[in-house]
């Protein structure tokens, strides 16, 4: 499959998820994993067909210096929760506001995406209605990030060590504390993102017996 069938597909899904608010949608993955990507793609293909709401938890950042800071308390995840994720869902009134001040009231038809790390560990688990984790290893996540911060944050050593100290050892924190693959509805194997695989997809709950037939496929790879 083309890249835009593996964007069809989730959309799909994404569709068919049956509630009376918001679906709220989570791209969970390590640093460099294509999250922002995705989930801008999805967003464009989206719109065609419901209201779409972006977001992302570089938003709502705190600066830190720790490593175990990148993962403890990095992100004002409150802020998150109170402000987007409570009231876009079964018992919000839709009224929500996003980190940069934009406020509206969201129709029950609408599809909330939410891109950053750590979104599927378990105090925000309750909070998403779709969630999708995107993989990569730590040498390709470590290669990216040279290649995407070296000339703003002096030189690929600096970046090195940057993720060697901070970004690495606080994804590990997280996949041993909380197993993000677990929760997701559909995991990606992003390695290559001209050729991305679907690796593990569970059945949501929420998905229309079409989505869920969908859901309970194997593992096939897509490219």
């Amino acid at each position: 499959m083309r890249r835009q069938d593996v964007l069809t597909h989730l959309v799909e899904l994404i569709v068919n998820v049956t509630q009376a608010h918001p679906v709220r949608v989570a791209v969970d993955g390590p640093d460099t994993a294509g999250k922002t990507t995705l989930a801008d793609e999805l967003a464009v293909a989206l719109s065609g067909v419901r209201p779409t709401i972006r977001a992302t938890v570089d938003d709502y950042i705190r600066p830190t210096v720790q490593p175990a800071g990148y993962f403890d308390d990095n992100f004002d995840l409150a802020a998150l929760t109170t402000e987007l994720l409570i009231p876009l869902g079964p018992d919000g009134d839709r009224h929500y506001r996003t980190a940069d001040g934009t406020t509206g009231t969201a129709p029950p038809n609408a599809v909330l995406l939410v891109d950053g790390v750590f979104l599927l560990q378990s105090a925000l688990r309750p909070y998403w209605d779709f969630t999708i984790y995107l993989h990569i290893d730590e040498p390709e996540m470590l290669r990216r990030g040279i290649l995407r911060d070296q000339a703003q944050d002096g030189g690929p050593d600096a970046v090195r060590h940057q993720f060697e100290t901070q970004y690495i050892p606080g994804w590990r924190t997280y996949q041993a504390q909380h197993n993000p693959t677990t929760a997701a509805t559909i995991t990606i194997n992003n390695q290559d993102p001209t050729h991305p695989e679907i690796r593990e997809h569970t059945t949501c709950p929420r998905l229309t017996r079409r989505g869920r037939r969908m859901g309970e496929r194997p593992a096939v790879p897509i490219g």
